[in-house]
């Protein structure tokens, strides 16, 4: 392991965070009349310099030509989470906005942490009841870290330094959702500034949109950031559904398809190959399980539902509540934790699925889905056909052994993980109740568990559509962000951390 070299890429990447935090003052600046604006602008202007600083002292060492590899990549990458994540959590400290609801420091630290994590790994899940009520400057901030995340802020790194090379492709790889796209151009910060250019021209279309319909600049960027990261932080405490505007809801719902659509697809796009984007398999079926879940939530809620709900509305909430969820958005039009159980728990096994690889989404990914769906038909024709030769394909294309035995295992650990995480999380918790009231239940647990680690935000029950983590105990605070920054890094990234071996120089 190069040290010097990790030390100095994650000086770097911390200050480009430090300059994107700066951009939050523009909001403390223009609210400056406001009562504790000077505050908050303080709260920002120091993480900044705080953050520039850091940035220096790790890259003030010159590295010459060494090279980067695999496992400085890694490093670097997982590494850099961690470190943005909690610094990202300075201006919630600073500027005051948890004092109230945390009279010890530990308290508030690891709910700023959690926040900022939430925010980084597109995640969602909130410890703030009243989010209107927070400066425009925080609300900023908050949505910004979602937007950064959600191509990947070493992504933006490599875009902006135009780095290439081996590592520099790694730290991609290992950042970008999904299975590793081979068709990566060898230049990988053309291909990092391309896809960032993609991400900024969409995104500007979605604020545009919004705002001619008559939402103000300000909120159509923070719900842009959200959908376009698949992120799911509001500006207001009912989410999307307290606008109670159809036109909205059509643009996010249009847009949050987009986000959870492989970027890699519009790339091939701008080069005119359409009949390569509409023959991908992986699109298709994304798109026809979001269909297919809008049809059977529509059903259930409208026959099985609240008295209130007519087809209109059943069509209206189930689509928007099917895509949010599907493409890990987390945004909410109605409170689906009091429909019918059939509805929730289809919503429970989208949270699984996820987007596209390559998109902004979570979850386990279309991709993986299909190619698992497809292995266990074959292991079941193995069973009385043994000796014959069977190949495992997609779109006609066959792919590598290597491809069976890491989505298999992938899966297993995902299912692994959140079992083991579900039991942590009722000890972590629950341990640190003093009254038996205050204790969450099994349900509250495993979904709770499921939408971080699938960066989603809402779950059921106690952390349901119009809930929030704040309930939860510091240390469980603590080891969901962790499980945002698992499922945002896939895993296999952040559990090599726990290799011995991976740390030795050689």
């Amino acid at each position: 392991m190069n040290f010097k070299l990790v030390f100095r890429q994650l000086g770097i990447l911390v200050s480009l965070v430090g300059v994107c935090m700066s951009t939050s003052l523009v909001w403390a600046f223009l609210d400056w009349n406001e009562e504790g604006s000077h505050r908050v602008a303080y709260a920002f202007l120091l993480p900044t310099v705080i953050c520039i600083v850091i940035g220096l002292v790790l890259a003030r060492k010159k590295i010459g030509d060494e090279k980067m590899y695999r496992k400085e990549a890694i490093a670097v990458v997982s590494l850099g989470w961690f470190l943005c994540g909690v610094l990202g959590a300075l201006p919630y400290i600073f500027s005051g906005v948890l004092s109230s609801h945390y009279d010890n420091g530990f308290g508030l630290c690891g709910a700023a942490v959690f926040e900022s994590i939430s925010g980084f790994t597109t995640t969602g899940a909130s410890i703030f009841p009243a989010p209107e009520e927070l400066p425009r400057a925080i609300l900023f901030w908050r949505s910004l870290t979602h937007w950064l995340g959600g191509m990947g802020i070493v992504v933006l790194f490599v875009a902006v330094l135009g780095q290439t090379g081996s590592g520099a492709k790694h730290m991609v790889v290992s950042e970008v959702p999904g299975p590793p796209d081979e068709s990566l151009k060898p230049r990988i910060s053309s291909a990092a500034l391309l896809l960032w250019k993609i991400y900024v021209a969409i995104s500007a279309a979605e604020v545009l949109c919004l705002m001619v319909q008559g939402m103000n600049l300000f909120e159509s960027l923070c719900h842009t950031f959200g959908t376009m990261a698949t992120g799911g932080f509001s500006t207001l405490n009912g989410s999307i559904g307290q606008y109670n505007n159809l036109g909205f809801e059509i643009t996010i719902i249009v847009f949050m398809v987009f986000a959870g659509t492989s970027f890699n697809l519009y790339a091939i796009l701008l080069t005119g190959n359409w009949r390569k984007v509409i023959g991908n398999r992986e699109l298709q079926v994304y798109l026809l399980v979001m269909l297919g879940a809008v049809a059977l939530l529509a059903t259930d809620v409208l026959l099985n539902g609240p008295d209130h709900y007519g087809p209109g509305k059943a069509l209206r909430d189930s689509s928007f509540q099917a895509v949010s969820i599907m493409t890990t958005t987390g945004y909410c039009t109605a409170d689906f934790n009091a429909w019918p159980d059939l509805s929730r728990w289809l919503l429970f096994l989208l949270m699984f699925v996820g987007g596209c690889a390559g998109s902004t989404g979570g979850g386990i990914k279309v991709i993986r889905v299909i190619l698992f769906v497809k292995i266990i038909v074959l292991e079941i024709a193995s069973t009385f056909r043994p000796r014959a030769v069977r190949t495992l394909k997609i779109g006609g294309k066959a792919l590598d052994k290597n491809v069976r035995r890491n989505v298999t295992a992938y899966i297993g650990i995902v299912l692994t993980i959140f079992l083991l995480s579900t039991l942590l999380v009722l000890v972590l918790h629950n341990g640190c109740c003093a009254q038996k009231d205050e204790q969450i239940d099994l349900e509250t647990a495993f979904t709770s568990v499921a939408a971080t680690m699938n960066n989603i935000g809402p779950g059921l029950n106690r952390v349901g559509a119009t809930e929030n983590y704040a309930f939860f105990s510091t240390p469980a605070k603590i080891f969901l962000s962790f499980l945002m920054i698992l499922g945002r890094l896939e895993i296999m990234v952040i559990l090599c951390l726990f290799l011995p071996s991976f740390w030795k120089r050689q």
